[in-house]
């Protein structure tokens, strides 16, 4: 039945898939009336169940989200911090206590203190502050946190580069074979970053090798890990790589499509990606025929809808054709059959990010970095437990004592 309604989706493709318009139409009161899930459900051609299962999933989507105008983050950095139900106490002073809801998380663990109201995320310490926040008086919701790195060059917390460098750069990556490019990605044992550690080489030639007319390359960034925001850094200050990350493995595999699936509770993640892709656009990589050479490109940003599960690469394809995000056995696996049963290379932000500095280095240098088969760098967060809380990329092997101690500071007491 699944693989029916995902080529039912793919009726439609990218333009206006059904799981976005679910959360585009929930916007103006928070969940999805009876008339709308059956309009869309004929528009579909699916069934009012299918639908109905789909919207019953998602926490902003559900009607016991109508109504709410501010959310308490309940991750759980800030539930261990115990700062919620003081929150909750200072916002109820401001708003209604119905009015408020709860997000999981917004990605500030670093402070551990977070709301959401009016479609940004805060972090406030006192009543006062919060009060110039509702008022209107306020709408600073900057926020700060160290970051740091133990390597001699960083890969992902180095300054911005220059923008005519880099898109001269990636314009000239996309004139190199994709057999070379992957051969470079193969030499530096890049493993996948968010949980699994698949080799993604391997994946990208997988996906390589399938035959179809379309492929897609889908970034998983439905950060949810408990006190986990690297996802959300890159997004707002590097975000520039994970574009160049996403568009390298499209042209490698053949695939004219990225997708960008991230979570909703980051709406400033969302709203700079799509200002990185104005640039890249503005430079002359997005559209036809990019690369002079008959390579089509174009990114899709897709908002979650608050479910954790999404976390999970085939849930997270489902999520995105509008089905119910549950997840799929497997084999086949995506590479084979993924979003609208059409190969799919699925990688977090984090392993798409690195993707540029194996290419400007060598992969060779790059699996030099590290230990046996754990090369490279990796983002570590510490939340506000520790006495430096922040974004720290270490090496492969780095020993936690180091990252506690010499990076962190060591734990508050």
């Amino acid at each position: 039945m699944s693989e029916n309604l995902s080529k039912l989706a793919g009726r439609k493709g990218l333009e206006e898939p059904l799981f976005e318009q679910l959360v585009n139409k929930s916007k103006a009161t928070g969940t999805i009336d009876d008339k709308t899930k059956r309009e869309l459900a004929q528009q579909f051609i699916v069934g009012n169940a299918n639908v109905h299962g789909t919207v019953s999933f998602y926490d902003f989507l559900k009607p016991a989200n109508s109504g709410k105008k501010a959310y308490v983050c309940s991750g759980s950095a800030c539930l261990l911090a115990g700062t919620q139900e003081k929150l909750k106490n200072q916002l109820e002073k401001h708003v209604k206590a119905d009015e408020i809801g709860h997000m999981c998380c917004l990605g500030r663990c670093h402070e551990n203190g977070a709301f959401h109201f009016k479609g940004r995320n805060y972090s406030a310490k006192s009543d006062s502050e919060i009060e110039s926040i509702i008022s209107g008086k306020s709408k600073d919701n900057t926020d700060n946190y160290h970051v740091s790195s133990n390597l001699e060059q960083p890969i992902l917390t180095g300054p911005r580069m220059d923008s005519t460098e880099f898109f001269t750069f990636l314009h000239s990556c996309l004139k190199r074979s994709p057999g070379d490019l992957l051969s470079e990605i193969k030499t530096s044992n890049l493993r996948g970053r968010g949980g699994a550690g698949f080799p993604m080489g391997l994946k990208l030639e997988s996906c390589m090798n399938t035959p179809s007319e379309q492929k897609f390359v889908v970034c998983n960034a439905d950060e949810g890990d408990p006190g986990a925001y690297s996802d959300r850094y890159i997004m707002e200050k590097q975000g520039h790589l994970l574009l160049f990350g996403m568009m390298v493995a499209g042209y490698i595999v053949g695939a004219s499509r990225g997708v960008l699936y991230i979570r909703g509770e980051y709406p400033e993640s969302i709203e700079l990606i799509r200002m990185e892709i104005e640039r890249f656009r503005d430079a002359g990589l997005l559209g036809d025929n990019v690369n002079g050479n008959g390579f089509d490109f174009e990114f899709k940003i897709i908002e979650g809808a608050g479910a954790y599960i999404c976390g999970e690469e085939t849930a997270l394809l489902s999520s995105i054709e509008g089905q119910r995000p549950e997840v799929r056995v497997r084999p086949p696996f995506p590479t084979q059959q993924g979003l609208f049963n059409e190969p799919t290379v699925v990688n977090n932000v984090e392993t798409s990010a690195s993707i540029y500095h194996i290419l400007k280095v060598g992969g060779r240098a790059y699996s030099e970095m590290g230990n046996g088969k754990s090369t490279g760098s990796k983002l570590v967060c510490l939340d506000s437990f520790f006495n430096r809380p922040g974004i720290y990329e270490v090496k492969m092997s780095t020993p936690l004592k180091e990252i506690i101690q010499d990076l962190g500071g060591g734990f508050k007491t």
